[in-house]
This record gives C-alpha cells, structure tokens and sequence, in this order.
C-alpha cells in the first residue's frame, strides 16, 4: 500500500507565493534547476526535492501548457509496443500503470476497451486474444478485470452502433484514463509541498556557465518583463518537445527528438454513445474514440511537425479524417463537422529512429549528460513518467556524490500524490475511506448533485472538502459554473489561491476541462469566470 507523507508547513501554491519567490531568485543557490515544467520535470522536481535537495522549477507558461495537456488523457500498458516487440517498455509501462492506480487512485480510473476485428485483419481473433493473455501476464495479472474476447454475435450486441461488414468479433480489455493536466497539477503540488520552488511563467533565456560547466540560468519573469539569474549545481533540461531548442541556448546543435503532432477531437457523447472505448485501426495506426461523463475524445494523430511548436492546433483536413474513419465505423452515427465541439493538439517528444513511419518511432526515453553537466532528459510517455524522474534523479546523485553530497533512493513510488490521500476504489467505485467518509460522500451528493460529488472525488480526491466548504460558506460558489457540467464557482476561487491558475485560460482549460467539454467551448461562462478572477487577483 502506497505510504502518504504528511505534508510539511508550506504557503500557498499560489501567485502570491510565486511572485514573492520570484524576487528572491537570484539570492539563492539551488542543488537542481529544472527546466520544464510539464509531466516529466514536474516529477523530476518532485522527486529530488522528496530527496531533501533545494530545488527550484522554471516553465515558461503555465504548468502543463506544453505536451503534457494535449495528450490521449490514458495511462496504459502500451498494447501496440507488444506488437512492435517492445517488451521492456511494455513492462515498464504496466507496472507504473499499476503504481499510478495506488498512488493516485481518483486521477488514474480503469476503463474498459474494445479492440473489433474485421476480416483476420491485422490478424485473427484468437491471435489478438493471445496477445492479450501475454500483456495481462507480463503486468502480473494487476488489471481491473481479464480480457473477454467476443465473437461476431457478441460483439454485435454489446456494440450494436459499429458496423458489422466483416466483423469477426472483439476484445474487451482494460487499462486507464486520466486528466493529464491534473496529473501535472498534483505532481507540482507534492514538489511544492516537499520544499520545491515551482516557478511557471518564467522563460528561461540562457545559461549561466562557469570553468566550461552549467552552472544555472538566465530567466525572464513573463508577467513583469524581469531578468533574473539562477545559480544551481546542477541544470536539468526537461523541456518536452522544446529540448533540442533548449539546448540551442548554449549554441549546441542537437537532434535527439523528431517531434510528431497528436490531434484530437471533442464530440458530444449523445451523438456517440459509448461505454467503453474503441480502438480503430486504420491505414495510419489507431485511433481511439474515449467516453467521457458527457463527451467524447476521439484521436489521435501522429505526423510530423515543423511548424510554430508553440502554436499548434487541430486542422480541418485533421477533422475531416477523423469524421470519415467514425462515419465508416460507426454508420449510423451520420457525424459532420457541427458534430465537433472542440479539438486540441500537441507535439509528442518521440526519440529521433531511422524508420521514416512516425508510428514505428520509439516511445523510449533517453537521459544525456553533456560534458558541461548539463542534464538532458528527452522522449518517454506519460505513463512512466515517474520512473524517468526517478532516473534523472539518480543520475543527479551519481554527479552530486563526488561533491561529497550523498542522498538515499527514490521515495515516489510509496508516497501518494495529494489528492490520493483518504480515497478508495471499492469494487471499481472510487469513496471517501471509512464508513463516515462513505455517508459524507452520500450527504454532498444529496445537497449538490451526485453529477458533482462524483467530479468532486474524480479531480479533487481527499482533497475534495476544502472545495464543499468553500461553497457552503458563499451559496455563490456552490452554483455551476456551466448549468450542463458539474464544476462550480467554488473551484475557481480554489483555483486561484490554491493551485497557482494566474490566467482565465489556466483555469478553464488546465484546473477544469470547460473548454474542452462544454457545448461552446466555454463561451456561455468565460466572461464570469475573468469578473471572478479579477476579483481574486485585483486586476482593472
């Protein structure tokens, strides 16, 4: 059972506490610097300062604005690496998978997928069904439920919307969605609970070097236009998709990623009612259409990119295939583009291979230490993202180790993320732990609706009570924000003065999913939302 670290007397995770840690920067003189702050140096973060050291973290926008908000939203196992032979990061993969239920069970929720067959192709049934066998025994059987494999009448009846032409039957297997942003958000919580300065909206511009060795870095505060310089022993460059342009800082032309474009799309679920997610294979790959509480996320893309890494976004040719590959699985669905209601896309940070097909490239990770010390940590997926930190970290020990610093093993893979604290999944339901936290989950589900403490447990875990209380104290706050969706006008306070949102868009795309989930992509309530925060933040 995953261990959960009372969390030490520290201030807010607020802008409060950033700005006032902003001006003390250049005074202090930190052991690691991340660069980064996206899922993979949010946990390098956390991990080294839940080793004891000082650690500060500088991302350029908003936490997770990067790859780490556009991906699929699905920790798992990695079924299609099976079949590349990948066996080690299947491996890998599944058993973060299992660790990440434990550690964060209200974020990381087992849903069950369907995989349909049509024709033997790619391969038969029974092949397919075999494959499964092999993945639920290389995760040790810590799947929520074994595989079933349907033949075509079967298949036909629990998925009657698909098309039947050639159906030979499916199998229905399980692995985990996530909300990716909130993994970023908690993951930066528990850094910041450990002693680490989380710095968003600082842009690093440069290196400070010293005797040929990095030995920090230049920033610009983007919310003043502020220079500072921060000293560390040692930089870490956990930038995502942007590493090779990171280490463009310091005039070293590298190529360790090829990045490629992920899109999505956004459907209402009424126009395709699913129960389970289905994985289509097509020419290019698969795409997975995802149920949500009211919406579907259908993706994903995976091309090459050479364009504005900071400026990606879904094109019509994008939707337009995606509507045509649905259409033909889902026939009566009839979809167009009024369909969509939103879209979103990112840039993978795949490992530069020789195969020219994007689908055939690594989904491994690498770590790089260069010759000046800086630390370069580049590829990897969201699932293992706290065994890459916990690599990174140990390679900071090994450098660390002859300035006679000495520090103990990882202690990530026990402690549970803040929000996993005082939750259970019981039975597949995810409660409160005891027989009263069960009857106080019932008493808000009475009072607010059981739409809402289902989202209450789902986003906020444990944590959930500082958002009811907030509400109960100002009937204001415990109104919908959207009257469709079940977030409240509580959670943006909360937002603020406890999760560092600076922005309207950090609030309604990152902390919450309006934008990605409401009918107009938060149009109906993005002018409230700004009045509030101007209220919390003291704007004009």
């Amino acid at each position: 059972m995953a261990a959960s670290l009372p969390s030490p007397a520290s201030p807010p995770f607020s802008l409060a506490t950033r700005n006032e840690r902003v001006g003390e920067l250049s005074s202090q003189h930190f052991d690691v610097l991340v660069i980064g702050g996206g899922i993979t140096g949010t946990g390098v973060a956390r991990d080294a300062a839940m080793r004891g050291l000082k650690v500060a973290l500088l991302e350029a926008g908003d936490l997770a604005t990067g790859t780490s908000s556009a991906s699929s939203k699905l920790v798992h196992g990695g079924l299609r690496y099976l079949e590349q032979g990948n066996v080690r990061l299947v491996l890998e993969s599944v058993s973060e998978r299992a660790r990440l239920m434990t550690l964060a069970p209200h974020l990381v929720r087992p849903m069950p997928f369907f995989f349909p067959v049509y024709r033997k192709k790619p391969r038969p049934l029974w092949m397919v069904g075999l494959g499964l066998w092999i993945y639920e025994t290389l995760a040790m059987f810590r799947v929520p439920a074994r595989h079933r494999t349907l033949r075509g009448a079967a298949a036909r009846r629990e998925f009657p919307g698909l098309t039947d032409d050639g159906l030979d039957g499916g199998v229905v297997f399980w692995d985990c969605a996530t909300d990716d942003a909130r993994l970023v958000l908690e993951t930066a919580i528990s850094a910041h609970e450990a002693g680490a300065w989380v710095l968003p909206r600082m842009r690093v511009e440069g290196f400070l070097t010293e005797r040929g060795q990095v030995t920090g870095a230049h920033a610009k505060d983007a919310l003043t236009g502020v220079s500072h310089s921060v000293s560390a022993r040692v930089v870490v460059n956990a930038t995502g998709p942007w590493t090779d342009r990171t280490l463009g800082l310091k005039r070293q032309r590298a190529r360790l990623l090829r990045p490629t474009k992920g899109t999505h799309i956004v459907l209402r679920r009424d126009r395709l009612p699913l129960d389970a997610t289905v994985m289509l294979r097509t020419d290019d790959g698969f795409i997975f259409a995802i149920p949500t509480e009211e919406s579907v996320f259908v993706g994903t893309s995976d091309t090459d990119y050479s364009g504005d890494y900071d400026r990606v976004r879904a094109t019509g040719d994008e939707v337009t295939s995606f509507l045509e590959h649905l259409n033909r699985a889902f026939p009566q669905a009839d979809l167009g583009p009024d369909d969509v209601i939103g879209s979103w896309a990112g840039l993978r940070p795949l490992l530069t291979g020789g195969d020219d097909d994007t689908r055939e490239l690594p989904r491994d990770h690498e770590v790089v230490l260069d010759d000046d010390g800086l630390v370069s940590v580049a590829g990897g997926k969201l699932t293992t993202y706290r065994l890459m930190a916990e690599e990174v970290v140990d390679r900071i020990s090994e450098r660390l180790a002859s300035d006679g610093m000495h520090i103990g093993r990882s202690p990530t893979g026990a402690v549970r993320l803040p929000g996993g604290v005082g939750v259970e999944r019981r039975r597949g339901e995810l409660s409160s732990m005891g027989v009263q936290g069960r009857a106080l989950d019932e008493t808000i589900a009475s009072e607010f609706g059981r739409d809402v403490a289902d989202h209450l447990r789902r986003t906020y875990g444990g944590r959930w009570p500082g958002i009811i209380d907030r509400a109960r104290a100002d009937e204001r706050l415990g109104l919908r924000i959207d009257p469709e969706l079940p977030y409240l006008w509580a959670e943006v306070d909360h937002a603020v003065e406890n999760e560092l949102a600076c922005t309207i868009v950090d609030v309604m795309r990152r902390r919450t999913q309006l934008i990605l989930r409401s009918r107009d992509m938060g149009a109906n309530c993005v002018a409230d939302v700004g009045a509030r925060m101007a209220q919390l933040l003291g704007w004009s």
